[in-house]
């Protein structure tokens, strides 16, 4: 952004707060608690370098390794409108803990010289998507502000997901071939996937704040993107000025994927063209009003399966709901909507925000981070906006919560005081334990925060598999796996070795929980730690699986505390690598449920 367009946006504030809404102090609604320890190195110790990174940093989360546990990109830049790069984050969720594998599985390139995530770039944005439609998910960065360097670090970066073998993810690969050459390095703030031509693979759109412009860019169907220039979108359309978001989802309902891009003074949206998906002409271009619009997010409000907007603005933050077509088959919005508070007020500039329902009612929540990109300052706080529901379809009212002195004056959610909020960059969603709520990994100028959703407390999946083994006398690598669930009610949980030597003994056994590198153990590995129990010995079959079914109910499983983790394994005969020779499974962690 240039400094006479900055000097516009702060020219643009005005009143900051607006009158408390007529609400009560001390609505319980929803509690959060730190994550302390949540954020591991790969050698289990507390990462303190992320945990007190003063980096701008952004998000995306998804199951990478497809393991049903849900991990974490973190990707960074020097703070505001400056160049500099960083190493990013690959955070995988192990078992409830984020773990930093940025080395073991995000450093591969075909690049010389070149080494992944540790490579620094300035990145203000990133995606997940298949590109390539392998069915894993891929990393889309958002690369800004690197002039004059060389197009794999001046431009977005693509690390395509390498699958498994044999049952071990492979890791990332960053591909330079898969993002085209543009003519001068992009300043790109806000990138998403879609589908916009409907062939099934996700095309990427950028939104740019330099001299590039946005740019639309086209799968070939393989993960390799196509500029489209202004063959598919005007020129006028894809000069945003400074753009700050991008989404790509169907506002409209005609079952094509539209644009929608925050930039600064509106919030714009590309129509789909029906006569000829992927074009998006300009009479079906739309602006959703003046004011001092910077970020946004798109989903659906009032549960009436239209998409509305939330908007991130210099003055008061708002929304807008869908309220269905016009002939042309673009949205009438209803009114700006300010959200109200129980106290205080707006306190301007926001930077990313995001719809998501924190409390599992569906009537999703608004939340705003409050670190303007552009402008320096960490001196304002996040807000997080209950949605307080109605009629499906009509109108809704969004509210900041407060406690009062006598309830811990916290602020958005019970746990929380203000002094949590302050100088967010983003936020990631996820469920982190998997106990079926929606937990957040805040990225602060003060550092990265985790605070877990107190909604439910009891995992709904209480099993992660975790560790490696070496190959047996089989030339297969013996695995362990679980089924049921682990506790006294239902008394049905199974522990489930396989690629074991035929009709041999075997042991399962369990210990305290998990090791982070592992112990040498006959030809195997150990992954658990002591004090270690046995369980009575079985054979494996004549396909080499052997099964042991666990019993809470008497000891010394009766012994492990509820909510206790401990981790289990396999160990067993191998005579055929010689006398004497034993080995092992990979691990599983296990907490007790009841």
């Amino acid at each position: 952004m240039s400094q006479i367009a900055s000097w516009i946006r702060v020219g643009a504030v005005c009143a900051l707060f607006t009158t408390a809404a007529q609400a009560q102090f001390d609505n319980n609604w929803l509690t959060f608690a730190p994550g302390t320890g949540r954020i591991k190195t790969n050698t289990g110790a507390d990462a303190t370098a992320i945990l007190t990174d003063p980096q701008e940093k952004d998000f995306a989360s998804g199951d990478v390794n497809n393991d049903g546990w849900t991990d974490v990109v973190m990707v960074r830049k020097l703070p505001f409108t400056v160049a500099g790069g960083f190493p990013n984050y690959l955070l995988m969720n192990e078992g409830g803990l984020l773990v930093d594998r940025s080395g073991e599985y995000a450093s591969e390139s075909d690049v010389a010289g070149d080494n992944g995530f540790l490579t620094p770039t300035n990145d203000r944005d990133v995606v997940l998507s298949d590109v390539n439609l392998d069915g894993w998910l891929d990393i889309i960065t958002c690369t800004t502000m690197s002039d004059g360097l060389p197009k794999h670090i001046s431009h977005p970066r693509v690390y395509i997901n390498k699958g498994a073998v044999n049952g071990q993810w492979q890791g990332f690969r960053y591909e330079d071939a898969r993002i085209p050459t543009f003519p001068i390095a992009p300043r790109f703030c806000g990138v998403d996937a879609g589908d916009v031509t409907g062939d099934g693979a996700p095309d990427l759109y950028f939104a740019d704040y330099g001299g590039l412009e946005d740019k639309l860019l086209i799968n070939n169907g393989n993960g390799f993107f196509i500029d489209s220039g202004n063959t598919r979108m005007a020129d006028s359309m894809l000069a945003s000025g400074f753009g700050t978001a991008a989404n790509i989802m169907d506002m409209n309902g005609d079952g094509l994927n539209d644009i929608v891009r925050g930039q600064s003074g509106s919030c714009q949206i590309s129509y789909n063209n029906p006569a000829q998906p992927g074009y998006f002409p300009t009479i079906l271009h739309q602006s959703m009003g003046s004011g001092a619009t910077y970020h946004s997010d798109a989903g659906d409000l009032n549960r009436d399966n239209k998409p509305d907007v939330i908007i991130s603005d210099d003055g008061l933050d708002n929304f807008r709901l869908n309220q269905g077509n016009d002939s042309l088959g673009r949205v009438n919005w209803g009114p700006f909507t300010n959200y109200q508070f129980v106290t205080g007020g707006d306190d301007g500039f926001a930077g990313s925000n995001h719809i998501v329902d924190l409390d599992g009612d569906q009537w999703p929540e608004a939340i705003f981070a409050d670190v303007d990109v552009d402008i320096g300052g960490c001196d304002r706080r996040t807000h997080i906006y209950h949605n307080l529901g109605g009629a499906i379809g009509g109108a809704i009212n969004m509210r900041e919560e407060a406690g009062s002195a006598a309830n811990g004056n916290w602020r958005g959610v019970k746990g929380m005081s203000s002094a949590d909020h302050v100088g967010t960059y983003d936020i990631a969603f996820l469920d982190l334990d998997r106990d079926g709520d929606m937990d957040m990994v805040y990225g602060r100028c003060a550092g990265t925060f985790v605070w877990m959703n107190q909604k439910i407390t009891a995992p709904t999946t209480a099993t992660y598999v975790f560790g490696g083994t070496n190959a047996n006398s089989t030339g297969q690598k013996a695995r362990i796996s679980a089924n049921g669930t682990p506790g006294g009610n239902v008394n049905n949980f199974q522990l489930r070795a396989e690629g074991l030597p035929a009709l041999k003994t075997t042991i399962f056994l369990y210990g305290a929980g998990r090791l982070w590198a592992p112990a040498v153990f006959g030809d195997g590995q150990r992954w658990v730690s002591g004090p270690i129990q046995r369980f009575s010995a079985v054979t494996s079959d004549s396909s080499g699986v052997a099964i042991f079914n666990c019993n809470f109910n008497t000891a010394p499983m009766s012994t492990i505390p509820i909510g206790a983790e401990r981790g289990a394994q396999a160990w067993f005969r191998d005579p055929a690598a010689g006398a004497g020779h034993s080995n092992t499974t990979n691990a599983v962690a296990f907490w007790r449920v009841d």
